[in-house]
């Protein structure tokens, strides 16, 4: 999905909630998973307030991948593009998450993924429990 020229915050946001809904209602129709990735927002595309409406959009799909996977639906997960570690500025192509600059961002990313990580282990743990009951 890339951000639509000359629309506002507001539009791009509607867009991508109901793109990222129409997503997953498609996957769960033909049960399938599906995993976002490679989404981001360029700093070109931003204002001066970059970093925090880079955090609503992650926070936005991040949102939409939870509520689907604690309910059973199709979403798996999200893979953002890109993280970078200190020393990596050769790698910028305006995408780019740098850990060291963009804390609020590191940590909303963080907390994602300690939220799927936990459903995650829920399953893990359900499905065990069935193997030691069939086993038994």
């Amino acid at each position: 999905m890339s951000r639509l020229p000359g629309s506002s915050n507001e539009e791009q946001t509607l867009f991508l909630v109901s793109w990222l809904n129409d997503h997953i209602k498609d996957a769960q129709s033909i049960q399938k998973p599906v995993l976002f990735a490679e989404f981001g927002v360029a700093r070109k595309n931003m204002s001066s307030d970059s970093t925090a409406i880079r955090d609503q959009f992650y926070n936005l799909v991040y949102s939409a991948i939870y509520s689907s996977a604690s309910d059973g639906g199709a979403a798996t997960g999200g893979l953002f593009w890109h993280l970078l570690a200190e020393g990596m500025d050769a790698f910028n192509d305006g995408y780019e998450v740098p850990l060291d600059e963009n804390s609020s961002t590191a940590t909303l990313i963080a907390q994602e993924s300690q939220k799927l990580n936990r459903i995650r282990m829920k399953k893990s743990s359900r499905v065990k429990n069935k193997a030691r009951k069939v086993r038994n």
